[in-house]
């Protein structure tokens, strides 16, 4: 009986591509790179995930209005008095007709505007996720420190230096300015996002395609960080 050999057919592999994802596919054409001075202070050896995660999530938490409110039976309009009394009708007892099993009664164990959604996150836990967030956008090379005052309120003129600075077609464009001409003029421009120091998030670093810094602004977010550690 013949010997059958098994011979395997050598198939030629295609070569692996490399896959970038970026943020938004126009940030990946025309997304310029800066090279800031920052205090390496700032900055993290490693980015924590975890950490921009949990604070992303108590940023969140904390913006949501407890507002929701329904009324019980201690707060919806009609009579206290019992309907009949409790014994000798034959019928099932009540108490009032603002009972939630009667029609038009109250609602039970509804959501009431006293709840807290808050999240507690360790101070410190704050801001490493904050000097992680900054360190990617730094990594990035984007963040830049420029002087944008403004004598006149101009949206035009804002425009113009965004387009300068190749960064006006970018979809999240961070603006961190003390300046409220500044404020007033970016107000109509829908891809910037004007900040200032104090008020500079996690969540918003994270978004960011390039961060704008104003020179004052700068000294403020660094008192900022170095000042907590």
């Amino acid at each position: 009986m013949a010997e059958v050999k098994n011979k395997k057919a050598s198939v030629a592999t295609p070569e692996k591509e490399t896959v970038v994802v970026q943020k938004d596919k126009a940030a990946a054409l025309v997304k310029p790179q800066f090279n800031a001075q920052v205090d390496k202070r700032m900055l993290v050896e490693e980015v924590h995930q975890q950490a921009i995660f949990d604070s992303i999530l108590s940023e969140r938490a904390s913006r949501r209005q407890s507002t929701h409110q329904v009324k019980n039976r201690a707060a919806v309009s009609g009579s206290g008095k019992k309907p009949w009394k409790q014994k000798g009708t034959g019928r099932a007892r009540h108490s009032s007709r603002r009972s939630p099993i009667w029609v038009g009664g109250g609602r039970a164990f509804g959501p009431q505007s006293v709840k807290n959604y808050s999240l507690k996150v360790n101070k410190k836990v704050k801001q490493l996720a904050f000097r992680s967030a900054l360190t990617m956008l730094v990594n990035d090379k984007a963040v830049l420190v420029e002087d944008f005052k403004m004598d006149k309120i101009s949206t035009k003129d804002l425009s113009q230096k965004l387009k300068s600075l190749n960064v006006d077609k970018l979809r999240h464009v961070v603006l961190v300015s003390e300046n409220a001409t500044v404020f007033k003029s970016s107000a109509n421009l829908k891809n910037v996002t004007t900040l200032k120091a104090h008020s500079l998030n996690v969540e918003t670093l994270v978004r960011a395609d390039v961060l704008l810094v104003e020179n004052e602004s700068m000294k403020l977010l660094t008192e900022r960080v170095l000042g907590s550690n």
